[in-house]
């Protein structure tokens, strides 16, 4: 599946890693203790989401194939075939891609991002 960066559109410095392609659906299946939104956008069960820099260490994580590199709402283990996101806070089930994938992505995040955190 490929993956794409996405700039949020209510924060400055926020962004979210989604699929490239979907049908911008969403819905809502039940859990324990109530109802949890879905979005036919998100790579995982919850959002993968962050700041500039964050993406930006998700990008050099994946580069690096290391095993894991997370933040509070984002995180990434490139270190095997698929690659796993997943939002360290609301996730409970991960989301996968290719390494080739997960290159193009870094590569993405690298490209839109390089002005915006300060080396």
């Amino acid at each position: 599946m490929k993956l794409t960066l996405k700039q949020s559109d209510n924060l400055a410095d926020w962004y979210l890693i989604e699929r490239a392609e979907h049908n911008h659906t969403a819905w809502f299946v039940p859990i324990e203790g109530g109802m949890a939104f879905q979005h036919s956008g998100r790579i995982s069960d919850a959002d993968v989401e962050g700041t500039a820099a964050e993406m930006l260490a998700i990008a050099d994580a994946i580069m690096a194939r290391k095993e894991n590199c997370d933040a509070y709402r984002c995180a990434v283990d490139a270190s095997v075939e698929p690659v796993r996101f997943w939002s360290p806070r609301n996730s409970q089930e991960v989301g996968k891609c290719s390494l080739m994938e997960a290159d193009e992505l870094a590569a993405e995040i690298r490209r839109v991002l390089a002005k915006a955190v300060p080396s």
